[in-house]
């Protein structure tokens, strides 16, 4: 089977999701393109309306922001919510521009490719009843997001609990430095919590840096992969301060590397965390509840070493890419019209 992701590029996680989802679907067997688009034509996005999908292809997977524009009759059309801008608990956090593009462009966007795809699915069932709510549509199908848990995984390490003790209680934010993803909370909670704590961050996709910052917090730039992995393997813990996700990369991975999160009860994140168990939730601006969370982890190292456990056996069992790319195939196989697992099964056997 050949399937076409085409994607306009927006230097977030988005991206990366649609490129991983393109890889799973290449080791099952498959011929999956993902075809990525200058990030100009968020602003016309119809300008790619000619844009030709590869010889023979079977199904377009697209982002709802664009999927409109490359559909095509000859082929399946499945389009992908992965952020619902247009969720009203988000429009305090918007600049006007924001607000403006989002209201007047990307609704017409997103309304339009709903209406022409075959099927539409959502990364998180919150992002999907949000969309369903907002524009009066049905709701889409739940196929959540995954991550490569074989490559973020823990580290083997007898001694992590022994190495946390000789070092400051050290957190970790990987993202973007924006007002969605709440980094400007992030200086006021390590004031907070001040001595005996640290902050590690990344400049993230889009190269911003921190404001204000603290003497506990440090930048440490752009990360390979590679080297984003044993940022979550060192890291005690993962301080995520959104306002609005999806279902976030950055938090499947910390956990997928034993290191759980510390984030915001807001959205989809309760689809991955099980507050109490493998991560911490806490109310949405609440400076001193992260404050009192992060303190509450690393006063009690057995809580926290549980805790590490249960986040990494919560990845395996929740976030596979094999289990999201058989899920794609089964919805292929019911818009086809053939038996089930038909794509699964030839996948499989071509991988062979």
């Amino acid at each position: 089977m050949r399937i076409w992701l085409p994607y306009i590029v927006g230097g977030s996680g988005s991206d990366v999701s649609t490129r991983f989802l393109a890889m799973g679907l290449n080791q099952a067997g498959h011929h999956a393109t993902a075809q990525a688009f200058p990030h100009n034509f968020q602003f016309f996005p119809w300008a790619l309306r000619w844009s030709r999908p590869p010889l023979g292809t079977d199904v377009i997977v697209t982002n709802t922001w664009n999927g409109f524009v490359f559909h095509r009759r000859a082929s399946i059309n499945v389009t992908v919510e992965r952020l619902f801008v247009l969720d009203p608990a988000f429009r305090p956090y918007k600049s006007f521009p924001q607000a403006a593009f989002h209201r007047l462009f990307v609704r017409h966007y997103v309304f339009r490719s709903v209406r022409t795809a075959d099927a539409v699915t959502s990364v998180s069932t919150y992002s999907g009843a949000q969309l369903a709510k907002v524009l009066r549509v049905e709701p889409p199908r739940t196929i959540l997001n995954a991550v490569d848990i074989d490559f973020f995984s823990p580290r083997n390490d007898a001694n992590r609990l022994a190495q946390r003790a000789k070092r400051p209680f050290r957190l970790l934010f990987i993202g973007n430095f924006t007002r969605r993803k709440g980094a400007d909370l992030l200086p006021l909670i390590m004031a907070r919590l001040g001595g005996g704590y640290e902050l590690l961050y990344t400049s993230g996709l889009r190269n911003r840096d921190s404001k204000g910052k603290n003497s506990n917090m440090r930048c440490i730039g752009r990360l390979t992969l590679e080297e984003v992995r044993e940022a979550y393997r060192d890291a005690d813990a993962l301080l995520f301060p959104t306002r609005l996700e999806g279902l976030p990369r950055t938090v499947m991975e910390a956990m997928a590397c034993g290191t759980p999160a510390i984030a915001t009860d807001t959205g989809s994140l309760s689809e991955a965390i099980d507050d109490g168990q493998d991560g911490l939730l806490c109310p949405r601006d609440n400076v001193e509840a992260f404050a009192s969370a992060v303190r509450s982890l690393a006063s009690d190292p057995a809580r926290w070493a549980t805790m590490a456990t249960a986040a990494r056996e919560s990845a395996v069992r929740k976030f596979p890419l094999s289990r999201m790319v058989d899920e794609y195939l089964e919805l292929f196989d019911e818009l086809s019209g053939r038996p089930p697992s038909a794509f699964k099964n030839v996948g499989r056997s071509e991988a062979k």
